[in-house]
């Protein structure tokens, strides 16, 4: 087989044709390269070798072409059939020739990788899971352009038969969406061939053991085909007979056994995990998760209401469909299946109430049905630079959320005020809602506060509270002498002065000033002005840090109002500072006063917590009032982010006041990827050397042979 291999693959450096090929190679993976420097700008990886998939399928019958249909063509064949080595020997020094040359091709991807790291800091573990999968798919068209080229003595044709090859597997993909209901039965079969599905999961970090088998099965069958055709061919003597029927027959026989095979390994690996080669392990469940599943004990259900390979065309869809397969793996209780809700009438009939429609995502027990949409698995922000928008991945926060809320014994219920023009607060809204409240709306002006409501939320109004309206207030918090209610406050500077509602705050232990908070220690502010900056935990925020996952993470105020104890202990009423700045900082004034600063303030509170206590018989029983400095601490990107404990400590504190158990606060998961600041010198530079001088090198080389030998 070394003779073999040796011999093979000098006769791709012995005529143009391992040049040429090296050259188109080199030429269209520098062309894609350069296009994504220059118009994504960014140190994307995956996206360079989604692109080199299409260089690979057309490019590659240029490869194998010659591997057989040569030697039939010169009438060396026999003469190589009867040397001292084995017909698969003969076949595998051919393949592996032909592979080595191909692996010399796309080891140019290793020059890009050089290239992006110079200029960022792009994740290797993604390079690696890139490389495998093209190596894979490489092996797996390697082999079936051999057999193509053992089918005929015409290179011509056997370019022409592999490229025919490549594009039927490239139209695999398309077909079974196209299908008609009567030939529904034959989409899973197609699924099972698919290509660019397998392939496409490589270059997002996705290394599935069944993706893994059906490359190397591919390779390994159309290998034994080849072995197979040549064999025939030395006994039977009809040409017509040994080309088509025999080929047509073992090819039709070995595609059924090859989509059969890949199914049922498919389904044995089921709750194998795939491997998760992306840095921060977006594709696996979180700790949290895998935590709380454990105490699911009822059976749940989630139906999806869309194509599954239709979800996974996605960034994001992927994502989502890797985690629910996690589920599943997790807790045997957790089904998953996929359902068209155009063949599945009886869906939109079965959850009339929930409004389930395309795109929905159904989550069944037998205590209740949460419905959320594939919308809500997915946070829009607008992008830092005023342009378009950033794209988050919201899936596992959700879905964890809604199998929770499936499974809970109780929900507990909220009310958000409204009737006087809040500014709201959307980000604690999410809070609740990811967190399995049950959250309803209530105008202050018109209604009583539901008294079933644990906790009631003012989301900076702005406009004053009246007499009346306070009076609900407090009787709310009283509860008929009960106690155990929670009133959340959360301010904002755009707010006007509102005297009424201060004043009830004030009563609370709690006052709110009409100044914004400035950082003046430009090692603890976050952007240029001071109004974004770090803070710290008091004693008395303690209680609610046990269950923050880090506890060492700061919190982050911006566009703070200063927060002031009334007093700290008065009658039956305590007041507490849960979260203060630094005392570095200076005060703003708003309104009228604004423009002068006041200087050394000291340390302000940013959260604070007022606390009514009643004894009933020994039992200790709070009514509280929370307050938040800041809209703006939950609606900016980096106060939610994995940096900071806003969104933790919140989550933490709220379900600690209301008296809710395992809460949920899973941080969202961006596919932003690192920009790169390229000068155009170093393009052109790049422009140059990548996408002209190497393939032209190459081609050179080519002509330089080609001529050499000419002479000869």
């Amino acid at each position: 087989m070394r003779a073999v291999y040796e011999k093979e693959l000098s006769s791709y450096f012995h005529n143009p044709l391992g040049f040429l090929y090296l050259a188109v190679y080199y030429l269209f993976g520098g062309q894609f390269f350069l296009m994504q420097v220059r118009y994504s700008g960014t140190n994307d990886i995956s996206g360079i070798f989604s692109n080199m998939y299409l260089i690979v399928l057309f490019s590659l019958p240029l490869l194998t072409m010659k591997l057989m249909a040569d030697e039939k063509r010169q009438r060396t064949d026999q003469a190589l059939f009867t040397a001292p080595v084995s017909l698969t020997e003969i076949i595998l020094g051919k393949f592996l020739a032909a592979y080595t040359l191909f692996g010399i091709g796309i080891s140019i991807s290793i020059l890009y990788f050089i290239v992006l790291s110079a200029l960022s800091n792009p994740a290797w573990s993604i390079f690696i899971g890139n490389f495998l999968g093209m190596l894979l798919l490489g092996g797996a068209l390697t082999a079936i352009g051999l057999f193509v080229s053992s089918l005929t003595e015409s290179q011509v044709l056997a370019a022409v038969g592999t490229f025919g090859c490549i594009f039927a597997i490239l139209l695999l993909d398309g077909i079974g969406s196209m299908l008609p209901s009567g030939l529904s039965f034959l989409e899973t079969p197609l699924e099972a061939l698919s290509f660019s599905a397998r392939y496409y999961d490589f270059t997002a970090g996705i290394v599935d053991p069944a993706n893994v088998l059906f490359f190397v099965s591919v390779m390994a069958a159309f290998l034994f085909l080849t072995v197979c055709v040549l064999d025939k061919n030395r006994q039977v003597t009809s040409r017509w007979v040994k080309n088509t029927s025999f080929a047509a027959a073992s090819a039709t026989l070995f595609l059924v056994v090859l989509v059969l095979v890949n199914v049922v390994f498919s389904m044995a690996v089921k709750r194998l995990p795939s491997l998760d080669l992306s840095e921060e392990g977006i594709y696996q469940l979180s700790a949290d998760s895998e935590d709380l599943l454990e105490r699911v004990e009822l059976p749940v259900e989630i139906i999806v209401c869309y194509d599954e390979n239709d979800l996974r065309s996605t960034e994001y869809g992927l994502q989502m469909d890797e985690l629910l397969k996690g589920y599943e793996r997790k807790n045997a209780n957790i089904s998953v299946r996929f359902a068209d809700i155009l063949k599945e009438p009886e869906l939109s009939s079965e959850y009339a109430d929930y409004g389930v429609s395309e795109g929905s995502v159904i989550l069944h027990s037998s205590l209740r049905t949460k419905v959320i949409g594939l919308n809500d698995c997915v946070q829009r922000e607008a992008s830092s630079s005023g342009y378009g928008y950033t794209y988050s991945s919201h899936a596992e926060q959700a879905l964890t959320s809604g199998i929770l809320y499936v499974t809970e014994d109780e929900t507990v219920q909220v009310t958000v005020l409204t009737g006087h023009s809040e500014i709201g607060c959307a980000d604690m809204v999410q809070y609740l809602s990811d967190n399995n409240y049950e959250i309803k709306e209530q105008n202050i002006s018109t209604e009583e506060i539901d008294a079933q409501s644990q906790m009631v939320f003012l989301f900076a109004p702005t406009s004053d509270y009246t007499a009346e309206e306070l009076k609900k207030l407090d009787k709310y918090l009283d509860n008929s002498g009960n106690f155990d209610r929670t009133l959340v406050y959360v301010a904002s500077h755009n707010q006007p002065v509102l005297p009424n509602l201060e004043s009830f705050l004030d009563e609370w232990g709690i006052h709110v000033g009409s100044s914004l908070i400035v950082e003046t220690d430009t090692t603890n502010a976050y952007d240029s002005q001071g109004f974004m900056f770090g803070a710290s935990f008091t004693e008395d925020a303690g209680t609610y840090l046990a269950e923050v996952k880090n506890p060492a993470l700061p919190f982050l105020g911006y566009y703070c109002r200063p927060l002031q104890l009334k007093f700290q202990e008065q009658d039956n009423r305590t007041a507490s500072i849960l979260v203060e700045s630094s005392d570095t900082c200076m005060l703003y004034p708003l309104g009228e006063e604004g423009g002068k600063m006041e200087e050394d303030p000291g340390v302000q509170g940013i959260v604070a917590l007022g606390s009514r206590i009643k004894y009933i018989g020994s039992e200790e029983h709070n009514s509280r009032v929370a307050v938040f400095a800041s809209t703006a601490m939950f609606s900016s990107s980096s106060t939610v982010g994995s940096s900071f404990n806003n969104q933790d400590f919140t989550v933490e504190l709220l379900n600690s006041l209301s008296g809710k158990q395992g809460g949920i606060s899973i941080p969202d998961v961006s596919f932003e990827t690192e920009k790169l600041n390229v000068t155009q010198s170093q393009f052109n530079t790049m422009s140059l050397w990548i996408g002209i001088l190497l393939p032209l090198a190459v081609f050179a080389a080519g002509i330089v042979i080609w001529i050499r030998r000419r002479r000869l």
